[in-house]
């Protein structure tokens, strides 16, 4: 069964013809799995909230990321399930994408671990503030006759489709996802055409637990890719008594990353990340990136849930 609903993901995954990398980054993947892959819905045995905010550089360059999500496990017609909400609000410039998607999980035990195919379905609102300035460019820069320069809002929406596979166990996690598998198109008015390309992504990480210790050693990575580029980020972190952590990331060729959190007793954690710019574009004096992640778990007492492993989240 596995291996074949892991055939159909690397199917829709070639099928699709990538044109711009569209879905916005995050340097705390390890604590937004559901944000990329709807198979990790119902995977931490519990009430599972995550809220993150990301200020990426400063200036007329500045992104700005929200995401909030939410997954719980639940039984549907006999089956080990999840089902979870993802609410991705992302700025860049005069330009915003929100994104808003349910996500549903059909669960399998293994000999030594649990396999999750999941789909979210949503709707994904793209938006165009046209409050600049145009003036100055007039000339050879800008034709104030071109009709693919809007003067005024403009804003659409459009259905939106993903997959994801995830597997977890004691020790290891791993997953597979697509977004945007249906190319939504969320057209201005029918004026203005923009195609959301699906986003590739794979993550995976393991667990250590040092001997004689209260140490752990958590190393992760997360690739996505969009048909034409690619991004890799290479993690380690070290977690403390179950409850503190820190580490650093290499995200290759882009930026060195530092991490640290700890988690609370009542279940609430928190999480900061800030990136420094190793590319050309830290030249250009935008500063770096801060990101900031609160997260809770509760657990649910399900009978079903008794042969389940209950280190799911890792962090």
């Amino acid at each position: 069964m596995f291996r074949r609903i892991l055939i159909f993901v690397l199917f829709c995954i070639i099928a699709i013809d990538a044109q711009s990398q569209y879905d916005p980054q995050f340097s705390q993947n390890m604590f937004n799995k559901l944000a990329v892959n709807p198979g990790f819905s119902g995977m931490s045995n519990g009430i599972n909230l995550v809220a993150l905010n990301r200020n990426q550089w400063q200036g007329n360059l500045a992104i700005k990321t929200t995401v909030f999500s939410g997954d719980m496990p639940i039984k549907l017609f006999g089956l080990n399930s999840g089902v979870g909400i993802n609410f991705i609000n992302d700025e860049i410039g005069n330009f915003t994408n929100l994104s808003m998607n349910i996500n549903y999980a059909l669960q399998f035990e293994l000999e030594d671990g649990v396999v999750s195919a999941g789909i979210n379905a949503g709707i994904l609102n793209q938006s165009l503030i046209a409050s600049w300035n145009l003036d100055n460019l007039r000339g050879d820069v800008y034709d104030p006759t071109d009709g693919n320069i809007p003067t005024a809002d403009v804003s659409g929406s459009a259905f939106d489709l993903g997959l994801g596979v995830y597997y977890n166990s004691d020790k290891l996690y791993g997953g597979v996802s697509i977004s945007h598998i249906n190319k939504p198109q969320p057209n201005f008015k029918n004026e203005f055409n923009f195609t959301s390309t699906g986003t590739f992504y794979v993550l995976g990480g393991y667990k250590h637990k040092v001997e004689d210790t209260a140490y752990e050693l958590l190393p992760s990575f997360f690739y996505k890719t969009d048909g034409r580029s690619f991004q890799i980020d290479l993690n380690t972190l070290v977690r403390y008594k179950g409850r503190y952590w820190g580490g650093v990331t290499y995200r290759l060729q882009d930026a060195i990353i530092f991490l640290a959190g700890l988690e609370m007793k009542n279940g609430v954690r928190f999480g900061y990340s800030y990136d420094v710019t190793t590319s050309a574009i830290g030249s250009a004096g935008l500063g770096g990136t801060h990101e900031l992640m609160v997260g809770y778990n509760l657990d649910i007492d399900f009978e079903k849930r008794t042969k389940r492993y209950k280190s799911v989240r890792y962090l």
